[in-house]
């Protein structure tokens, strides 16, 4: 996969569940053991606007290795955060809340590996230039 369309492919489902989250957030507190719903709005919110700024860096040409490095150690810090949710909150968290969180974390897990290895591909290129 190339890193355009890794980015793109994260920028998609981040905005996707960056809408869910709020569209839905009435119906989906209950299921993390929220109170209310606000935590549900900001993180979508936030979700939003990193799709936002996964599309600008997916237009660049050639998108830029740090762009790529960037989104996939925040990728791997929502995975690690997901699995301190699951960890600390399992017994409150609904079965249907479990798995989406562990959904969620897997799919973004994949992100992080296509955009790392991405990433590794525009570092090399110059070098196979070089070689040239």
């Amino acid at each position: 996969m190339t890193a355009r369309r890794a980015l793109l492919a994260n920028a998609s489902f981040t905005a996707v569940s960056g809408v869910v989250l709020i569209t839905a957030r009435e119906a989906l507190y209950p299921l993390f053991a929220l109170s209310s719903p606000l935590l549900l709005t900001s993180i979508g919110l936030i979700l939003l606007l990193y799709a936002g700024t996964l599309v600008i860096e997916a237009r660049r040409d050639p998108p830029q290795r740090y762009a790529l490095l960037t989104a996939a150690v925040l990728d791997a810090g929502w995975v690690v955060g997901s699995v301190i949710v699951l960890l600390l909150a399992w017994p409150a968290l609904a079965p249907a809340g479990r798995a989406l969180i562990i959904a969620a974390a897997l799919i973004v897990e994949v992100f992080a590996l296509l955009q790392f290895r991405a990433s590794r591909t525009i570092a090399l290129e110059p070098a196979a230039e070089a070689r040239r």
